[in-house]
């Protein structure tokens, strides 16, 4: 069977050209531009985060090398100044429009059914990347230390990511709160570094829930017992309002409290949410299903390039993180669609080498059976 495509291009085959140009022509993307378009751009940055290459000198010598095979992948050799001065100038916006166009197809892909409750389950979190503040010196973290923020919205049925925003590291998850926390009629769950109690409320106000643990210190009235055991996962479910007048203030409301008995580490957790309807182990399992999104970040540290960098300005580090985040959703839509039961992982893997080959990411691991040649008894026999 022939191919029109290569592994590459199949990959890119569900990014809407269309939305992406848009997004150069919004943000002048290939004003002045001769020889790399964006989008050339960003399938160069594609092939260097499949590849894992180290610096943009491997990008290089590597589309050199393989220059006879670029045609039919769209790509073309290019020179180390020209990918480094595209990275510098080009608006890391362009990328961020090409990510949230993904995820708008990936909403439609994963539909609704498979939910495991009325409401869509929403995991917010943040994951710092170290950088070294002397090359980075616009990213003050510490004192002596360098950082860049990935905040992301995970959906936590289908897993894929949803929303994102990229700061610096000196920015706290909770001022991202509210741009990933926006929408109406869904659940949110999130750590106790996010337990802001007006930002909360603005949650409650937009008829969505959340769940996230209780501070230590939090000043508390019991306002009404509805369980209480000192054996079993649920040791106590009940309704309780702030006390302190700033706490009244930001959230003048009722809110349910959980102690939830961990048996396997012999730990207490403490839950807080404005869910009254879900029982009390379905929001310890909401708040269990918060770490799918750990596991998120630590699969794209490891098998993506996001912990070291190409360049080192400000967008050349957004650029190569939101692209990151375009490889990351193209892989999720095409094993959902394609019936693809391998990991992400085994998938990249295939990919670094296989990456100019004719044919589909599906093909890789599903190869069409050959027809069997019948063999003739007569040859057989010949010449033994």
């Amino acid at each position: 069977m022939s191919h029109t495509t290569t592994i590459l291009g199949n990959l890119l085959s569900h990014l809407e050209r269309s939305d992406f140009e848009k997004a150069v022509c919004e943000h002048l993307g290939d004003k002045r531009i001769r020889t790399l378009s964006t989008f050339d751009l960003l399938k160069t940055l594609v092939y260097g985060q499949l590849t894992s290459a180290y610096s943009v000198r491997e990008i290089e010598s590597s589309l050199a090398i393989n220059h006879t095979k670029l045609y039919h992948c769209g790509l073309k050799s290019v020179k180390r100044s020209t990918l480094c001065d595209a990275l510098e100038k080009r608006d890391h916006h362009i990328f961020e429009i090409a990510f949230n166009s993904l995820s708008t197809k990936a909403k439609l892909v994963a539909g609704t059914s498979g939910r495991r409750f009325k409401n869509p389950l929403k995991i917010i979190d943040a994951t710092t990347i170290e950088l070294c503040l002397e090359r980075f010196n616009w990213a003050k973290f510490r004192t002596t230390k360098g950082a860049v923020k990935l905040h992301l919205k995970l959906d936590g049925d289908f897993l894929y990511p949803e929303q994102a925003t990229i700061t610096t590291g000196s920015v706290h998850e909770v001022n991202e709160m509210a741009s990933l926390c926006q929408k109406q009629q869904e659940i949110y769950v999130m750590d106790r570094g996010y337990v802001d109690y007006n930002r909360l409320y603005s949650i409650e106000l937009s008829s969505s829930y959340f769940v996230t643990r209780m501070k230590s210190n939090c000043d508390y009235g019991v306002e009404k017992k509805l369980f209480s055991s000192k054996t079993g996962a649920i040791r106590y479910d009940g309704i309780i309002r702030l006390n302190s007048k700033n706490g009244r203030e930001s959230y003048p409301k009722p809110i349910r409290k959980i102690c939830y008995h961990d048996e396997e580490y012999d730990r207490n957790y403490v839950f807080i949410t404005n869910n009254f309807e879900l029982s009390a182990q379905e929001i310890s399992d909401i708040y269990k299903s918060r770490w799918q999104v750990e596991l998120f970040f630590k699969w794209i540290k490891q098998n993506l390039k996001i912990k070291t960098f190409w360049g080192t300005s400000k967008n050349a580090v957004f650029i190569q993180i939101w692209v990151a985040l375009i490889v990351a959703l193209l892989i999720w839509i095409h094993k959902v669609l394609e019936g693809i039961s391998v990991s992400a992982q085994r998938i990249i893997q295939a990919m670094k080498t296989t990456i100019f080959t004719r044919g589909t990411i599906r093909e890789l691991f599903y190869k069409e059976k050959e027809p069997e040649i019948p063999i003739s008894t007569q040859l057989c026999f010949q010449g033994f």
